[in-house]
C-alpha cells in the first residue's frame, strides 16, 4: 500500500499518479489521497497511448518495490512532463535502501530536492524545476542510482513493447519503444528506433502491418491464470496456450539487476517456510504468518526476496495456483536469487522451469539443507540454473534468435597466469582449460622462465584454448610482471590466475554471472577453504559474508572489467601485496568491488614458497571448522583432475 511517509509528500492539488508493481488488495479501497488525484496502474494501460500532464504540473511515481520503479523506467517515454515529480518506494531490500537520480547537465533546472527515509523500508525523492522536465526521464536517472548510478548494460536488441503488461518482459530499459499492437514500428524510410517488436496479447492478436520488422507474441497475464484458461485441456483458450507454456521462453525473465543473490544469508537464524496458492496469488508462510505475498503476474521483487533470507529453505507445495506461468515465475525468481528451494515433484505443466532447474530442486534432501556449507552450494547451483535460463540476458537473446535475429558473441574473459614455476603449470593449465559455460583466452605470463622448457613445451601443447604466453626477466617486479600479461590481452574481462590453487570449472562463468547481477567494476571470492598441506587439513574460515560489495577479496579470484584496470594505470610495480594496491586504486576512482561466493575456489596453502608469511596457526586459529585431508567443496569437482596436482619446488616463491 501507498505509506503515510509517501503520502506526506504528495501534495494536496490535482495531480497524476502512476503505480506500479502493487497487489490488488493494496489498491483496492480509498488511498487517502485527495479527490482531484488521478490515479494509473502502469501494468494495465495501453503503451500506444502517452499519459496527459496534469494542469497542475504534478506527478507522482509509486512503486511497491524497487524492481518495480525499474519496469517503470522502460515505459519512460510514456510518462508526460511535469515539473514536480514525487518518486515513491514502499518496500525496499536493504542493500537499496534509498536512490538518488544520476542526473547530467541538462538538468540544471532543477531548483529543489529532497529525500525521506521511512522507519520500514519506505522511502520518496521529490524534485521540482524551473521548467517542465520528462517524468520518465527522471525515473530513468533513479534507476541509474541503485547501479551506483553505471549506465545499465541492455540486451543487444533494441525492442519495441506493446500491449499491456508488456514492461513485465523488460525491465529497467528506458530505451524500450512502446507502441500499439497493430504498427507500424516507425515511417518506411525513416529511422527504426528497434530490432524487434514484443506484444503481449489478448485473445485475438491484432494483424502487424509492418513486416520489416519480426514479432513476438506472448499472452497477456491476465490470460494464463487457471480461472482465465480453466482445468489444462479444458477449453479452445487452454488448447492454444498450454503448449507455448512448457517451453522457458513463455515466461517472463527474472529482473537480474534486482533479484539476485545479493544479500545471501549463510547461517539463517530461521526454519522451514512453504510457499503455497493463498487467494489469487503465492504467499510463503510459516505456519499461519505470511512472509511475503507475490503479485499475482508472479512477479518476485528484491523486497520479497530480503523478506525471507533467514530462512534456512522453502518448500513447494503445488495444489492450486494461480496459474502455470505465475507459479514457474515465482519459482525462478527465488532460484535466481539463491533461495533454497525443494519439491518432491515437478508438474508436467512447470517445464518452462528449464530441465536443469527441475532436476535440482526434486534432487534436493533434507540433510543437505541442513548443513550450512552444502546449502550453500545448493544455492549456489541453483541461481546459476536459474540465471542461465531466466534472466533478462538470456531471454532476449533467446526471443532474438528465433526471431532470425544474429546476437553478438558474448564477452571474451582473458586468464592471466604469471608463474615461476613451470613445474606446476600442467595442473594449472588443466584447471583453466576445463572452465565452462565462458569464452576465455590464456595469457601465460612466464616469469623469469623460458617457453622452451620441457614443462612448459608438454603443458602447452594439449592445451586447447587460445594461448599467448609472454616471457617476462625475472629481475622485474611480480606486479610489473602481470602488467606486461594483461597488456596482450584481449578479452573485455581479465582474469587473475594463481599456479597452485583449485578452480570449480564454473570459476569463471559464476564470476562473469555477478558481474551481469552487479555491475561491478571488480569481482572477487574470498578463500573460504584452505587445504594445509603441512598438517594434510582442510579448515573453514569465515572471512566475512559473501554476495555483498566488499573492499577485501583474494587475490587469486580477482577478475575485473579491462576498462578499470586501465583507468587505474594496472598492478603497482611491487614484489608483493599487488592485489591489495590493485583494490585501492579503484576504490579510489569510485570503482564498484564485489565479493561474490568463494566456493568455486580453494587456497592451497604449502609448506614454504608464499609471498604472504603466514603460520599454520593463523588458519587453525581463525577456522570455524576442520576436515582431516584434502576436502574442498562440491563445486570444485577436484577428482577431475587431482591426479595432475603438481609437487612443490622446495623454496620456489609463489607468485601471490
Amino acid at each position: 500500500m501507498i505509506t503515510s511517509l509517501i503520502r506526506s509528500v504528495l501534495p494536496d492539488a490535482p495531480m497524476l499518479i502512476v503505480t506500479v508493481g502493487f497487489l490488488p488488495e493494496d489498491q483496492a479501497g480509498d488511498l487517502g489521497l485527495p479527490e482531484a488525484v488521478e490515479v494509473v496502474d502502469l501494468d494495465e494501460i495501453d503503451p500506444a497511448a502517452a499519459l496527459d500532464a496534469p494542469g497542475s504540473g504534478i506527478v507522482g511515481i509509486v512503486a511497491r518495490t524497487s524492481t518495480d520503479l525499474r519496469r517503470a523506467a522502460s515505459f519512460a517515454p510514456l510518462l508526460p512532463k511535469a515539473r514536480h515529480i514525487v518518486v515513491g518506494v514502499a518496500q525496499s531490500a536493504p542493500h537499496r535502501p534509498l536512490a538518488f537520480p544520476a542526473v547530467t547537465a541538462d538538468w540544471r533546472a532543477m531548483r529543489e530536492f529532497q529525500a525521506r527515509r521511512g522507519p520500514k523500508g519506505d522511502w520518496a525523492v521529490e524534485a521540482r524545476f524551473t521548467r517542465p522536465m520528462p517524468v520518465g526521464e527522471f525515473v530513468a536517472t533513479m534507476v541509474r542510482g541503485f547501479d551506483g548510478h553505471r549506465p545499465q548494460e541492455s540486451p543487444s536488441t533494441r525492442v519495441a513493447l506493446a500491449g499491456a503488461g508488456a514492461s513485465h518482459w523488460r525491465p529497467g530499459d528506458p530505451g524500450v519503444t512502446p507502441m500499439s499492437e497493430q504498427g507500424p514500428l516507425s515511417d518506411p524510410g525513416e529511422f527504426r528506433p528497434a530490432d524487434l517488436v514484443f506484444r503481449s496479447t489478448g485473445q485475438e492478436p491484432l494483424q502487424w502491418s509492418d513486416p520489416r520488422v519480426p514479432v513476438v507474441d506472448r499472452p497477456r497475464i491476465g490470460r494464463l491464470s487457471w480461472s482465465a484458461l480453466g482445468t489444462p485441456g479444458g477449453t479452445a483458450e487452454a488448447e492454444s496456450i498450454m503448449p507455448l507454456l512448457s517451453q522457458v521462453d513463455a515466461v517472463p525473465p527474472v529482473d537480474e539487476r534486482s533479484v539476485n543473490p545479493i544479500g545471501f544469508v549463510s547461517t539463517p537464524e530461521l526454519g522451514t517456510g512453504s510457499l503455497t496458492q493463498t487467494g489469487g496469488h503465492w504467499s510463503v508462510r510459516t505456519g499461519e504468518a505470511h512472509v511475503v505475498r507475490f503479485h499475482p503476474s508472479g512477479a518476485v521483487t528484491d523486497a520479497d526476496v530480503a523478506a525471507l533470507r533467514q530462512l534456512r529453505a522453502v518448500n513447494i507445495e503445488w495444489g492450486r495456483h494461480s496459474g502455470p506461468v505465475a507459479a514457474v515465475r515465482v519459482i525462478a525468481g527465488l532460484a535466481a536469487a539463491g533461495v533454497p528451494l525443494r519439491t518432491s515433484h515437478i508438474p508436467t505443466w512447470a517445464r518452462a522451469l528449464g530441465t536443469e532447474l527441475t532436476e535440482l530442486i526434486v534432487g534436493m534432501c533434507d540433510a543437505d539443507l541442513d548443513d550450512d556449507l552444502r546449502r550453500e552450494e545448493y544455492s549456489i547451483r541453483l541461481r546459476r540454473a536459474a540465471l542461465r535460463t531466466h534472466s533478462a540476458e538470456a531471454r532476449w537473446r533467446n526471443l532474438a534468435v528465433t526471431a532470425g535475429l544474429e546476437v553478438p558473441d558474448r564477452s571474451q574473459v582473458s586468464v592471466v597466469l604469471c608463474t615461476r614455476r613451470p613445474d606446476f603449470l600442467g595442473f594449472a593449465l588443466a584447471q583453466v582449460a576445463r572452465q565452462r559455460h565462458v569464452d576465455l583466452e590464456l595469457v601465460l605470463t612466464l616469469h623469469g622462465t623460458s617457453a622452451d622448457r620441457p614443462e612448459v613445451k608438454a603443458a602447452t601443447a594439449g592445451f586447447d584454448r587460445p594461448l599467448t604466453v609472454v616471457e617476462v626477466p625475472s629481475e622485474v617486479s611480480f606486479g610489473t610482471a602481470l602488467n606486461h600479461g594483461v597488456a596482450r590481452a584481449s578479452g573485455r574481462y581479465v582474469a587473475k590466475w594463481d599456479d597452485d590453487d583449485w578452480y570449480g570449472p564454473d570459476h569463471l562463468a559464476d564470476m562473469l554471472l555477478a558481474f551481469s547481477y552487479t555491475g561491478a567494476d571488480l569481482v572477487g571470492g574470498l578463500s573460504q577453504l584452505v587445504y594445509l598441506e603441512e598438517i594434510d587439513l582442510t579448515v573453514l574460515r569465515p572471512g566475512g559474508a559473501s554476495e555483498r560489495s566488499s573492499r577485501y577479496l583474494s587475490g587469486g579470484t580477482l577478475v575485473m572489467d579491462r576498462r578499470i584496470f586501465d583507468a587505474v594505470g594496472g598492478f603497482r610495480p611491487l614484489p608483493r601485496n599487488v592485489d591489495t594496491g590493485l583494490l585501492r586504486a579503484i576504490e579510489s576512482v569510485g570503482g564498484q568491488i564485489y565479493r561474490t561466493h568463494g566456493l568455486g575456489y580453494m587456497l592451497h596453502r604449502r609448506a614454504a614458497g608464499h609471498t604472504w608469511t603466514q603460520p599454520v596457526t593463523h588458519f587453525l586459529r581463525r577456522s570455524t571448522r576442520q576436515w582431516r585431508g584434502f576436502r574442498p567443496s562440491a563445486l570444485i569437482a577436484a577428482e577431475e583432475i587431482r591426479g595432475s596436482a603438481a609437487s612443490p619446488s622446495k623454496g620456489a616463491v609463489t607468485d601471490e
